[in-house]
């Protein structure tokens, strides 16, 4: 018992290390109340709560207890089960009292050192708060970009014809003939599988093969279509003639069910189709609420940016992967401010443009873009392009030239 004492206090102690320095546990207060003895008078804790202990006069409570174990996630938690579990959790929760109680003594909340790593633990903590309250939990993906998608992708909601199906198999034609017999004078096949069939997996649960599509897997079997095949020939409630199975025996099967090919409705995958929608969507929002976020308090480049020693190459290819627009219209007028003559400036400057136009629908700042790449750039091949843009951005789609 001892040997085994040593890891499961380390795992306990590391448990409750990392619930307490995510702000959780009971003796997370602020560093400004110290821990007062309780006086003799004070009523008990919540009027009367359950108090497992009490460490310095203050109570632990069988509700704090539970609420700390419910912290814990769930595969870990099964350690904490039993009595010795939950007595070494408590043990734990003591301790972790009296190191806080301890720190509090040594005036270590007055340590600037501790103040720092205080600060750094509390803004990492709110800033988790506010992206699961302001992005992970406000990113649903609306109606009309679920049914987008649903009638994008017919394919991934096609559902096969299936079958659901028994069998009974058997060592020789001669046992599988006698029970077909048996089943015709009216004896139950589901009764004869469990008693008969030499395939154990199966016989076990009354030769149930579950359901199964002519090419796909079938329980006992695997991949197999001479077997599908003759199934799929069956009426529900159909039982087969004896037939081979090469390296098996002797087969006799009944058909249970047969559900058609279909396509799954869209109240049936809605759920699917929001999971699979929601990164796409959180990134989104997390985008619309960084830039919400800047307008509101201010960013102001002071010193020269670190891009400003990247190659035209580099801004280039940093302009292409941005995932925010304005950052790319960024790295697109660096590259045309420090490298006109670049090969690639001709359609750095064309991209901003784009950019405004097409993703920030900003049809004054695409105008100005184009006005300044016709003058900069007249012998580019992208000319045309952004006459018809200045075209469309007008209200008309000028013809190109040749048409």
């Amino acid at each position: 018992m001892k040997r085994n004492a040593l890891p499961r206090r380390l795992l306990l102690l590391t448990l409750l290390a990392g619930a307490l320095l995510a702000g959780f546990g009971p003796g997370c207060r602020p560093a400004e109340e110290s821990p007062q003895p309780a006086s003799a008078e004070a009523p008990a804790a919540g009027g009367g709560e359950d108090v497992l202990v009490r460490v310095g006069g203050e109570p632990i409570t069988r509700a704090m207890f539970e609420a700390e174990i419910e912290k814990i996630p769930p595969f870990q938690r099964r350690e904490l089960e039993t009595p010795q579990g939950k007595q070494q959790f408590l043990d734990r929760l003591v301790e972790m009292e009296l190191l806080y109680r301890g720190a509090l003594e040594a005036g270590l909340d007055k340590d600037p050192q501790l103040a720092e790593e205080v600060e750094r633990a509390r803004r990492q903590i709110l800033m988790r708060h506010y992206y699961r309250l302001r992005v992970q939990d406000a990113a649903e993906p609306d109606s009309a970009a679920i049914q987008a998608y649903y009638d994008g992708h017919p394919e991934e909601f096609s559902v096969q014809e299936r079958v659901k199906a028994r069998w009974i198999l058997c060592e020789t034609r001669k046992a599988a003939v006698a029970l077909a017999g048996r089943l015709t004078a009216g004896e139950d096949f589901a009764a004869l599988a469990r008693s008969e069939s030499k395939d154990a997996p199966t016989a076990n649960e009354d030769g149930d093969l579950g359901w199964f599509t002519r090419d796909g897997y079938v329980r006992s079997l695997g991949v197999n279509t001479d077997f599908t095949s003759r199934v799929f020939a069956l009426a529900p409630g159909q039982v087969s003639e004896p037939f081979e199975l090469e390296k098996k025996g002797w087969a006799l099967v009944r058909l249970d069910e047969r559900e058609s090919a279909r396509t799954k409705s869209l109240a049936e995958v809605r759920p699917e189709i929001a999971r699979r929608l929601a990164p796409q969507v959180q990134e989104a929002l997390y985008n619309q609420r960084l830039r919400e976020l800047r307008e509101r308090f201010g960013v102001e480049q002071v010193a020269e940016p670190f891009t400003s020693a990247a190659t035209p190459e580099e801004l280039f290819e940093m302009a292409q992967s941005a995932q925010e627009p304005r950052e790319r219209i960024e790295y697109y007028e660096q590259m045309v401010r420090r490298f006109p003559d670049f090969a690639q400036a001709d359609r750095a400057l064309f991209m901003v443009g784009f950019v405004y136009a097409e993703e920030l629908a900003d049809t004054v700042q695409a105008r100005a873009a184009f006005e300044r790449f016709l003058t900069t750039y007249p012998q580019s091949d992208l000319v045309e392009d952004a006459r018809y843009m200045l075209g469309a951005l007008a209200g008309r789609e000028p013809a190109f030239e040749g048409d």
